[in-house]
């Protein structure tokens, strides 16, 4: 095992953390589903984060786990290979905090996570499996024992200052009336806001208590105000790994996606005329058009298939990692261009790859899109039809970082470089496939829009 360091270099490696697999998410309605992202993330991520709580409490994971010798396909099989191998890294607190005693309680295995959670939580309020799952109890000894070998990573995150971030998110959007969380909180009766606020007051907070009030409180999981806690503890862990956020809306159909909303500090609109984009109008948007497999094929690859595709991808990884310009003209264009071109040439190698290994699934092939973001149209009327997956890039502060160009550029051109460096992915196929892919593939996929930071904290 060894130890990893996400801001330990002077660039910053093209990372995501996988928080589709956050216990609760309702975007994500299968482990077909989860194994798709996790594919895509790992061909366009040099590294992709999961974390205690991800392993400990997602019952996709535990039950996979349960029925994973029978299944060549296993969404478990193919996380624990990617931890083994080092491309997905395992987030660690180095403790957990036990309320009823009032102090630290050290934290060196997933195991000793979960019984800090039993010391707090005996009764399982607040969990999403029962304490007493013999089967997440064997699965999380197997993961233990892939974490103490050679080629595994490992992240130790400070546990307090992650949740720490997380009260703070959750905090200040109560506060603000124009939040996404205060408008949804406002629909809620005066008990529940009430006993939700008593939570809030106190000195410090987690996730569960308020997962608990909720859930209690008859609201179902795919409920907004449920998952937007879980999206602010994913966003807490990602800036503790310095990575990326790789998820999936589960309600983009019916307007702004409750993600895509909230991290870009916007609201949640809702689309009443149901306006449709004709194909052709995103064809003719589109940066580039490439022929291929259709995405759900990406289920189908196995960890040795996805080691050899990832060699082709050194390119990719290192333009996201660095902002390379010739010239210092328009600099925003030229990172663009140069980051769509590559990863439409890497995703014509993959698609070049299913079609030679499995010919007689590719007969169907299916239109890729490739967006520059500030050209798409928008995503909410798309994804009604077409299933899309963002791919975004370079920080700010990684810009400041290359020598002889961010010092040149003004902060209104940095802002406006990261917003149009930005791409977006659109499968394009007919209704009647669509309605078959969605047993794949989430609604809408994305890596968020980048957030690092190049300095250590």
């Amino acid at each position: 095992m060894k130890h990893d360091d996400p801001r330990s270099v002077k660039a910053l490696r093209a990372t995501s953390q996988f928080a589709a697999l956050e216990p609760i998410w309702a975007g994500i309605s299968s482990t077909i589903q989860l194994r798709v992202l996790l594919v895509f993330g790992a061909l366009f991520n040099e590294r992709v984060y999961v974390h205690d709580t991800q392993l400990v409490d997602n019952p996709r994971v535990v039950g996979d786990f349960g029925r994973s010798d029978l299944r060549e396909g296993s969404f478990y099989r193919l996380l624990k290979e990617l931890i083994a191998t080092g491309v997905v890294t395992v987030g660690l607190r180095n403790h957990s905090y036990l309320y009823q005693e009032d102090r630290q309680d050290p934290c060196d295995s997933l195991t000793d996570v979960l019984n800090s959670w039993k010391k707090n939580s005996p009764d399982g309020k607040g969990w999403v499996i029962s304490p007493a799952s013999d089967t997440r109890s064997r699965m999380l000894t197997e993961l233990d024992g892939i974490l103490a070998a050679d080629g595994s990573l490992i992240v130790r995150y400070d546990y307090e200052s992650t949740k720490d971030d997380f009260m703070r998110q959750v905090r200040d959007a109560a506060s603000s009336p124009d939040s996404v969380l205060a408008g949804l909180l406002s629909q809620q009766p005066y008990e529940l806001r009430r006993r939700y606020d008593d939570i809030l007051a106190r000195p410090r907070f987690s996730h569960t208590p308020i997962f608990a009030l909720l859930h209690e409180s008859g609201l179902p999981v795919v409920s907004e105000l449920i998952q937007i806690h879980g999206l602010f503890g994913e966003t807490a862990h990602a800036r503790a790994f310095n990575a990326r956020i790789l998820g999936s809306d589960w309600d983009s159909g019916q307007g702004t996606g409750l993600a895509e909303a909230v991290l870009s500090d916007g609201e949640v609109e809702h689309l009443h005329d149901h306006t449709r984009l004709d194909a052709a109008e995103l064809v003719e948007a589109a940066y580039r058009m490439v022929e291929g497999p259709p995405p759900d094929l990406l289920a189908m690859l196995r960890l040795d298939e996805i080691m050899e595709l990832r060699e082709s991808a050194r390119e990719l990884f290192e333009i996201q990692s660095y902002l390379e310009v010739a010239g210092g003209r328009d600099p925003d264009d030229a990172l663009a261009v140069a980051l769509a071109d590559c990863a439409a040439d890497y995703w014509q190698h993959i698609c070049d790859h299913l079609k030679a290994t499995r010919p007689h699934l590719t007969v169907r092939s299916t239109r890729l899109g490739i967006f520059l973001r500030r050209k798409m149209p928008r995503l909410a009327r798309v994804a009604e039809r077409f299933a899309t997956t963002g791919l975004s890039t370079l920080t700010e502060v990684a810009i400041d970082s290359v020598p002889f160009v961010g010092s040149n550029l003004g902060e209104e051109t940095k802002r406006s470089l990261v917003r149009r460096a930005n791409l977006e992915f659109v499968f394009f196929t007919d209704s009647a496939r669509m309605r078959e892919l969605r047993d794949f593939y989430p609604h809408r996929g994305w890596i968020s829009s980048d957030t690092r930071s190049i300095t250590s904290r």
